[in-house]
């Protein structure tokens, strides 16, 4: 394993688009883009990591169990981030027997009564949560190996931070469309050219029927 900080989790971002890179339909409806051989690689990545991370819009409209598919092995955590606390307390992500990290704005005073479920709460920054501060605590909490798989929004944040260590994207050979189809990265993106993310491609290859890239951080 990588030489993981004490500061913060050593960080993948995975993630599955399209050739046009698109994430979703123009109407956010998910559409499965790996293939059986990128599947058993995600899977591998779960079963690599201590937890995985998810926005909140992806828990509303994909309501994800975020296991590994297999009973015989240990599960990972689950970590929601969640600035208003907004998760249904029926989320698929609270059944399995994982612990479900739930990280909010340090000025959430609500709970949420599932057993397995524990609030951390973060600072915020421009009314969002801070990713360094969100880090530091999941590190204080155990958490070594942080696999992110998304949304878009949440991909693009972790990326404008800086703050992840391998961003894996797996292409497949379908054009989706759309100027309001999801992409690998949503969010503002940048306004001047020197606040474009430059990256270091690490390693291609062929998967199935599609291609996967693995960038490092340059």
């Amino acid at each position: 394993m990588p030489m993981v900080s004490k500061e913060r989790p050593y960080v993948i971002i995975n993630c599955a688009a399209s050739a046009d890179g698109k994430i979703a339909m123009p109407d956010r409806r998910q559409v499965r883009l790996s293939s059986k051989e990128d599947f058993e690689r995600v899977i591998g990545l779960r079963k690599w990591s201590d937890a995985i991370l998810v926005g909140i819009g992806t828990v509303l409209s994909d309501n994800p169990r975020l296991d590994t598919k297999d009973e015989m092995s240990k599960q990972p955590d689950k970590v929601v981030l969640d600035r208003f606390l907004r998760i249904p307390k029926d989320a698929e992500v609270f059944n399995g027997g994982s612990k479900v990290y739930l990280l909010v704005g340090d000025d959430i005073d609500r709970d949420i009564d599932r057993e397995n479920a524990e609030i951390i709460r973060c600072r915020t920054i421009d009314n969002l949560i801070d990713l360094r501060d969100a880090l530091t605590k999941l590190r204080e909490k155990g958490i070594e190996r942080l696999l992110v798989e998304g949304g878009g929004e949440v991909i693009w944040s972790f990326l404008r931070e800086g703050l992840f260590d391998e961003f894996m994207v797996y292409l497949s050979p379908v054009v989706i469309g759309g100027r309001s189809s999801p992409t690998i990265a949503d969010g503002e993106g940048v306004r001047k050219e020197d606040e474009i993310i430059r990256l270091r491609i690490d390693r291609v290859e062929r998967l199935g029927d599609g291609i996967l890239i693995r960038y490092l951080k340059r």
